[in-house]
């Protein structure tokens, strides 16, 4: 299996899935090592984490031994790429504060996903960060970095 075939079969939802718990797996199991599996003379802290890992590892041979599903397909583009932009605004958010991370992303959001022209996307991404600077500092009293922390 080559080309987009092979690219599609691998980004079907069931193998990013087994990927990403792969990866918790191995997170668990390295930090049991740290954890230590024995402390005066009874389990230590690693022995859970450890077994949770292993415990992973057989579940996700046995789910790669199955076919997937016959009407699975790979992920659409729209969905992974919201994805993507909610991840980079987390990373962003800290660095750059609420008001400038949110809005940026509302004009990435309504201008990429909804198609709205730029004027509308700036003009609804304005709107919706006042918004949240009224609700959330202000009515809900939620202590926030508003502004970027260089």
């Amino acid at each position: 299996m080559s080309g987009p075939v092979a690219m599609v079969r691998l980004t079907t939802p069931t193998y990013v899935a087994v990927l990403m718990l792969l990866v918790l797996a191995l997170t668990f199991g390295l930090g049991a090592f740290r954890l230590g599996f024995w402390v005066d003379d009874a389990p230590g802290p690693g022995v859970l984490p450890l077994a949770v890992s292993i415990a992973l590892l057989v579940l996700l041979v046995l789910v790669v031994r199955e076919p997937l599903p016959a009407d699975e397909s790979a992920f659409a583009l729209a969905p992974a790429a919201a994805i993507l932009a909610t991840i980079v605004y987390a990373i962003v958010v800290p660095y750059t504060g609420f008001v400038i991370a949110t809005l940026a992303l509302l004009i990435v959001w309504i201008r990429g996903f909804y198609r709205q022209s730029m004027l509308r996307a700036v003009v609804a991404g304005v709107g919706l960060t006042a918004s949240g600077l009224v609700i959330f500092p202000l009515l809900l009293k939620v202590p926030m970095q508003l502004g970027p922390a260089w």
